[in-house]
């Protein structure tokens, strides 16, 4: 078995599933979000089972890098098995968070696969 350091999935990488505006909201987001900034909270879902928390994005960016690297191993068949552990956070919809879930890395996973 092999470990490997993930690279952070780009926004463009991102960006083949979940909306721009989604995705500069997740960049933008902070642990202390102001009452002007409730609305866009409440578009996103981004409240109650998924919580702002510090280093967010980053999470998103590793969660999704190391499914899509995972995808990439496989289709260049570098490895015949990949795992994510951090991975699997397949309630995220294109524009809102939902179920823990902020960033879908299984869809892009399967986007990657597709190639």
């Amino acid at each position: 078995m092999t470990c490997v350091e993930p690279q952070k999935a780009t926004k463009q990488e991102m960006a083949a599933f979940h909306t721009d505006e989604y995705i500069s909201f997740l960049e933008s987001v902070t642990t202390k979000p102001i009452a002007s900034d409730a609305a866009k909270l409440y578009m996103h879902n981004v409240f109650e089972d998924c919580p702002v928390f510090p280093g967010l994005y980053d999470f998103c960016r590793s969660s999704a890098g190391s499914s899509i690297g995972g995808a990439v191993a496989l289709n260049c068949r570098d490895s015949v098995i990949a795992i994510n552990w951090s991975g699997g956070l397949h309630h995220a919809m294109r524009s809102a968070a939902s179920g823990f879930c902020y960033v879908n890395d299984i869809v892009l996973a399967i986007l990657e696969l597709l190639k």
